[in-house]
């Protein structure tokens, strides 16, 4: 082996003591990385959707791609646009006269059509409702015609308005500026706030009436995620069927959140490896969390690498069996391969901790296989706490009971009615009677 140049002629001790430097160095650096890839971890990690991952397959500028870059409609489909609603109101342009010859055209031979949705050119208008006043002649008493106003000088469709806002995460003072802007000229920030705590007074019997129906559904998802209640750590825990979703904002992570929330519930619950859950008998443990941790595991690791195809495999063999009435043979089949990847990820030194993971789940990762329509996977519940996640972005934390009345609440009443397909604005206006 050629000596470095700058080694060449060195004593051994001298040589001793620059290995020792060099390896006192390497050690340095080693520590580096583990604190790096620790600190990384807190950002991307098995419970990170993969729509906020880190893309590791970018292509460069240069490299070649077949597949289009805007593919538009596949072939044989109907084409896409928007659905034009039907116009509230039909304005006819015509002539009487023409415009070259200044003859009279008589009567149209026909048209054609331009439909235009827009907002009036005074969006906010100011109505002053006189309620007449009256002499019963059969009582001598004052009467008044009975009216539908609100308590407020607001409107009806300005305060669902006002709640929709706040639902896309804009800030109290963003919603009045906005308004003012269209024309509520004294509009501020107390008053958002105001109807937002009106609105989570008016939804609450709405909400428990959700909750009911949720605890009775044959299965749920749940997830919970950070949120600061006025600088002081707390989650916001979720559950979720496919037409409800329910929402509570609590400053601990512990099991008596979810405990309260699904009461009495004894059907399956569909959940990542949290222990908080372990309360419920009938648990399905989500299979898309376990490919992402199984995938941070297998990077620069062939052996792992190797497992982690094979339960590619047998995640796709069960996605095929979940489709079906429970087969017990193909099910002990399945349980057999997940057994047999575990063995082999045990003989693999840095693979102990997710040998580990999936032996804790025990039958819990084939609990769906045998109740028809639950999934193998926790993705609803992730989808159903993204719009939380972004609220967390904008406001950084919720400051007292009220915001967490309104995450409780109005948030989850609203939710629901999306998940259900219904017109939240009118929904929001019949509150208001």
């Amino acid at each position: 082996m050629k000596i470095p140049l700058h080694l060449d002629g060195l004593s051994k001790r001298d040589l001793i003591r620059h290995n020792l430097v060099l390896e006192s160095k390497i050690i340095e650096q080693d520590n580096r990385i583990a604190e790096l890839e620790k600190r990384l971890l807190l950002y991307e990690n098995a419970h990170t959707p993969s729509s906020k991952q880190l893309k590791k397959n970018t292509k460069k500028k240069d490299e070649k791609d077949d597949k289009p870059r805007f593919p538009g409609k596949p072939k044989g489909s109907n084409g896409g646009g928007i659905k034009l609603p039907e116009p509230d109101k039909i304005i006819e342009h015509t002539l009487d006269k023409d415009p070259i010859s200044g003859k009279p055209l008589g009567k149209p031979i026909g048209y054609y059509k331009k439909i235009v949705i827009d907002f009036p050119d005074k969006p906010i208008n100011v109505i002053e409702h006189r309620i007449m006043k009256y002499i019963s002649p059969a009582t001598g008493e004052i009467i008044y015609a009975d009216v539908d106003l609100p308590n407020n000088i607001y409107g009806k469709n300005l305060q669902s308005i006002v709640v929709m806002l706040k639902n896309l995460t804009n800030s109290n003072k963003k919603i009045a500026d906005f308004l003012r802007e269209l024309g509520a000229g004294s509009f501020s920030d107390a008053e958002v706030q105001n109807i937002a705590d009106s609105f989570a007074d008016k939804l609450e019997p709405k909400r428990e009436a959700f909750l009911e129906e949720l605890r009775k559904a044959p299965y749920v998802n749940a997830d919970e995620t950070i949120f600061r209640k006025d600088g002081k750590n707390g989650y916001v825990w979720g559950v979720f069927t496919n037409t409800i979703s329910i929402l509570s904002a609590g400053t601990s992570r512990a099991r008596e959140n979810i405990e309260k929330l699904l009461k009495n519930f004894k059907n399956v619950i569909v959940v990542d490896g949290y222990n908080a859950y372990d309360i419920f008998p009938l648990k399905q443990r989500c299979w898309v969390h376990l490919l992402r941790e199984f995938k941070d595991y297998a990077r620069d690791n062939a052996e792992i690498e190797v497992q982690y195809k094979r339960l590619k495999q047998l995640y796709e063999t069960l996605k095929l069996l979940n489709e079906k009435p429970p087969d017990e043979e193909s099910i002990r089949k399945t349980k057999w391969m997940l057994k047999d990847i575990v063995a082999c990820l045990k003989a693999i030194k840095s693979a102990r901790g997710l040998a580990t993971l999936i032996e804790n789940g025990g039958d819990d990762w084939f609990t769906a296989l045998y109740y028809e329509g639950v999934p193998l996977h926790n993705n609803h519940a992730e989808r159903e706490l993204r719009p939380i996640v972004l609220l967390r972005k904008t406001i950084g934390c919720y400051r007292n009971e009220k915001g967490k009345r309104w995450i409780d609440i109005v948030v989850s009443v609203l939710h629901t009615w999306k998940l259900r397909g219904m017109n939240i604005f009118q929904n929001l206006r019949a509150v208001l009677g």
